[in-house]
């Protein structure tokens, strides 16, 4: 490697929970008849390895609140990280790519790593909208709280916009789904993997156009799709942050078949 190479970074997707709903209910507009079937959501977070560092991408959500909104949890994904070679006091950095529930739960798990987060996403959940109901719905107010805790520690680096977290690993803000919603940019040896959470729930939502139902900005949710595949160097190293078709695209992590697929 020479001195301005960046090192090339293992990434793994480690699932955590599982829902079904109807298919329409996870797209933006009215209910479409004809996708009145029932729809697989699975619930990861993601881990990046190399040999000096171990860097976890969102931290899930608990059992105590899976039973609260009716999703079959399955393990805590922070847990699991030994598994990988990683013990959990070793994470040097956690990426929070939004402060839904699903992705800012276990961080309290966490004890030594520095969280990362746009700007706009903690103003936004620190002000004055965060206590409407349809806004509230989608975070756990305790796991808002514990980030603004460690921010009070020093633990929390602000990033307003785009950033190089790490040698070659950069977060870009989109926006869209969440108020500062962002992705991660990592190099792998497959090329450059985009982490892409919720900017893209399915492979479906980036493919075919169509946003989420969960919407905090219109015009930027489409921007967002349009910015990630600038971004990225092949569609098959988009990874969205929901399909169940992440697990069937990339092989099963011997050991942890049906837990984890190394995406490159």
């Amino acid at each position: 490697m020479t001195m301005n190479e960046a090192p090339k970074y293992e990434v793994y997707a480690i699932k955590y929970a599982t829902r079904d709903a109807t298919c329409s209910s996870y797209f933006h507009g009215p209910a479409d008849p004809h996708e009145d079937f029932s729809m697989t959501m699975d619930y990861f977070i993601w881990l990046i390895k190399s040999d000096q560092h171990a860097i976890v991408v969102d931290t899930g959500f608990n059992e105590e609140e899976a039973k609260k909104r009716n999703r079959t949890f399955l393990r805590c994904p922070i847990s699991l990280l030994p598994e990988f070679g990683v013990e959990v006091d070793s994470v040097s950095q956690v990426v929070i790519t939004h402060v839904h529930y699903d992705h800012l739960g276990n961080a309290d798990k966490i004890r030594n790593g520095q969280f990362i987060v746009q700007e706009a996403e903690m103003a936004f959940w620190t002000g004055k909208y965060a206590s409407r109901k349809e806004f509230l719905h989608h975070v756990r107010p305790d796991d808002v709280v514990h980030l603004v805790q460690e921010n009070f520690k020093g633990r929390v680096k602000f990033v307003n916009g785009s950033k190089e977290i790490l040698p070659g690993i950069s977060v870009h803000k989109t926006g869209g789904h969440s108020e500062g919603l962002q992705v991660v940019e990592v190099p792998t040896e497959k090329g450059k993997v985009i982490l892409a959470s919720d900017v893209s729930h399915f492979y479906k939502n980036i493919q075919e156009d169509r946003p989420s139902s969960i919407v905090a900005n219109l015009a930027q949710m489409y921007d967002a799709f349009d910015f990630v595949n600038d971004l990225a160097e092949s569609p098959d190293l988009i990874i969205p942050g929901h399909d169940p078709a992440v697990m069937e695209k990339f092989p099963a992590v011997e050991g942890l078949e049906g837990i984890a697929v190394r995406i490159a």
